[in-house]
């Protein structure tokens, strides 16, 4: 019993220390020198940047919040599938209740983006 708690603290330290040795890594050996302000700045076409480049990111967040959670219903519901046999009933029915919400709240969110965006 105390082996699983112990291979679970191992692994999350482990997934935990690799990006970030490799980060420190990637910056320990990245060129530091400051370069010129004219060749680092963006290029726009000659124009003085207006605003912030996040508001590209807010175009596509909708998009990503219906595509994450969908396939993560899809991925258990096809667990479930191929299991179905060992769950009891009432199992099977928070499975299935779980896929029916989740395209529900796809179909609203596609209609919700479709307005936005038309």
């Amino acid at each position: 019993m105390l082996y699983n708690y112990v291979a679970l603290v191992f692994f999350a330290a482990f997934s935990i220390a690799v990006p970030v040795l490799l980060l420190l890594v990637a910056k320990l050996i990245r060129l530091s020198k400051p370069g010129n302000a004219v060749k680092n700045a963006p290029y726009e076409s000659g124009e003085l940047t207006i605003g912030t480049g996040y508001d590209l990111y807010n175009e596509y967040l909708p998009y990503f919040m219906l595509f994450i959670p969908f396939e993560i219903v899809i991925v258990v519901v096809l667990l479930w599938s191929y299991a179905a046999r060992l769950f009891s009933y009432t199992q099977s029915i928070y499975v299935l209740v779980l896929a029916v919400i989740s395209m529900v709240m796809a179909l609203v969110g596609y209609k919700l983006i479709g307005v936005k965006n038309g």
